[in-house]
């Protein structure tokens, strides 16, 4: 995820003071004669100070950084408190990278004019440069009571508030970057908002912001205004898109990674972004022919690889995905997750066994590895091999006690044995190591209810949690409508069976149970269609439903791969 979001902003903003200046004169009787040469003295003084200042902004308007330097200096053996020309030698150092040098004429300025926002702004934007977030806070947020919409303040408290990260930091970061944007929009302080949107998982409001950013960057291309450089060269933007992407937010994570590898087609994170953003569209074409270009134009690195194996697996192309991944592995052989995915892609072929043999040469490499002996265990249980899985998920969960998918696929090798009661006392083991998850709530449930002393009451409670994460699972919505059917609930059943129905096709019992509940409503003619239907897909039903176990705790691993 974006850790970070821009480099503090000084605002070059300074004004003259007037001075108190030291009579040398020793006489009191002479005190007004003395005042009258001190006026004299000190306007002088500013006179010749000013016009170096001048000197050293012509300077470096000509790009002069030495003849600026000398003439700043100057005014300051003339006025040593002479804000101005502090300011304007600690950008200067600021930029040559010299922040102790920065400091001490950023702070000689804020001293000097302390109730000047703009150097309280500066002299907080070098502390936060120098890792001092706190100093640096109190810096910015004086600035901000001394003049309340100054962009360049805004922005860098909003940056300390962003790097402190807990939510209510987050939340008022962006009410600062907002502030800002009113005030000076521009693509940076944009994508500022959209990052923080996406740290605060307000989905919504990066989307948003989003297309905010996005106009204003277009429209800063177009200018050819250096304003969003930052924003727009490639390594930000591919960063923005890999983060778009996990937040769900694909046509943007596409848009993003598709300029972003515009920019720089060896860029690895936009290539593997842009790929994976069209697979999770569901536009395998489009995810394929944007990782094979990158191959074809000679980016051979093992992450496009192994996203170009995601998307033929997706396709079902595993005589493609295989090789693909194969090569992924041979440029990084050290990856353990790429073990994971070749042994898991061989599995997925139909090929258990080949698996097996893949995964105990993986495992000689990375003994205490729990994925991978997660990944064994699956292949095993495929193979047909139920205790030997049995082992291998135990030896998962020595390595990772709270491994959800461990849990489940332990609960299922039980469950496949009709060991009922050691699956539930797993499953719920995996619900408590993470609640958030459908398929085990399911399955908890599914196991309960072949228990000759089912609690129905507590297997309604599971399905309703398991449709309440995904509503999408028909299965859940199969086993609730038929505890409703139990209690002669009608309608209720049917609503669930219809959705279910709708969700999967070619699930049979719901249709069998569909039917029995429109026979009880009195629905004759859709009692019938439904009937048939479940006549027609009967046969199948069967041989399918350990599969479809199978692929529920499957999709429950693929989640952690």
């Amino acid at each position: 995820m974006l850790s970070s979001l821009r480099r503090a902003r000084h605002g070059l903003h300074a004004a003259g003071l007037a001075l108190a200046l030291t009579c040398a004169c020793a006489a009191p009787a002479r005190a007004v004669s003395c005042a009258q040469a001190a006026a004299t003295q000190a306007d002088a003084h500013a006179g010749r100070a000013a016009q170096a200042v001048a000197e050293g902004a012509a300077a470096l308007a000509r790009g002069d950084e030495e003849g600026a330097r000398a003439a700043f200096r100057q005014a300051l053996a003339v006025e040593p408190n002479n804000v101005e020309a502090h300011t304007y030698l600690g950008v200067l150092a600021d930029r040559a990278d010299d922040l102790a040098e920065a400091e001490r004429h950023f702070a000689a300025a804020a001293i000097a004019a302390p109730y000047l926002a703009s150097a309280r702004n500066n002299y907080g934007a070098i502390l936060l440069r120098l890792g001092r977030a706190a100093q640096a806070r109190a810096q910015f947020e004086a600035s901000l009571k001394l003049e309340r919409d100054q962009p360049n303040a805004l922005v860098n408290l909003a940056q300390i508030l962003f790097d402190a990260g807990t939510p209510a930091d987050l939340t008022a970061a962006r009410d600062l970057f907002a502030r800002a944007a009113a005030l000076a929009p521009d693509a940076e302080i944009a994508r500022a908002l959209v990052v923080t949107s996406l740290r605060l998982g307000d989905r919504e409001g990066a989307a948003r912001y989003y297309q905010d950013y996005a106009t204003r960057l277009e429209r800063t291309n177009v200018a050819g205004d250096a304003g969003g450089a930052a924003a727009g060269n490639a390594a930000a933007r591919a960063e923005l898109a890999a983060a778009l992407l996990a937040a769900g937010l694909a046509p943007e994570a596409i848009k993003e990674a598709a300029a972003a590898t515009a920019a720089d087609p060896a860029n690895v994170q936009a290539v593997v972004t842009l790929g994976r953003a069209h697979l999770q569209q569901r536009d395998i074409p489009a995810a394929g022919r944007a990782l094979e270009a990158a191959v074809a134009r000679g980016l051979d690195a093992a992450p496009v690889y192994a996203a170009l194996a995601d998307v033929y697996a997706a396709g079902g192309y595993y005589e493609n995905a295989i090789p693909a991944m194969r090569l992924a592995l041979a440029r990084d052989p050290a990856n353990e997750s790429y073990h994971v995915r070749y042994g898991l892609l061989l599995d997925d072929s139909r090929a258990p066994a080949a698996a097996v043999i893949r995964l105990l040469e993986s495992l000689k490499q990375f003994p205490r590895s729990a994925p991978l002996w997660l990944a064994l265990g699956i292949a095993q249980l495929d193979d047909g091999k139920n205790t030997e899985a049995e082992g291998s998920f135990k030896q998962s969960l020595a390595l990772d006690p709270k491994s959800t998918p461990a849990l489940a696929y332990l609960g299922t090798t039980y469950a496949e044995r009709g060991e009922y009661a050691r699956a539930i006392e797993l499953y719920e083991r995996a619900i408590a190591a993470d609640d958030k998850q459908a398929i085990t709530y399911y399955l908890a449930a599914d196991a309960q209810l072949k228990l000759p002393d089912a609690d129905y009451a507590r297997a309604e409670k599971y399905l309703a949690r398991a449709i309440e994460l995904d509503p999408a699972l028909a299965s859940a919505r199969l086993a609730l409508a038929k505890l409703y059917v139990r209690g002669e609930r009608w309608a209720e059943a049917a609503a669930q069976l219809e959705r279910a129905v709708q969700l999967a096709p070619a699930l049979a019992e719901a249709h069998y149970q569909l039917g029995r509940v429109y026979v009880r409503l009195k629905r004759t003619p859709e009692a019938q269609r439904e009937l048939a239907t479940f006549k027609q897909l009967s046969d199948t039903e069967k041989t399918q439903r350990e599969t479809d176990r199978r692929d529920l705790v499957r999709r429950l691993a693929n989640v952690r791969f």
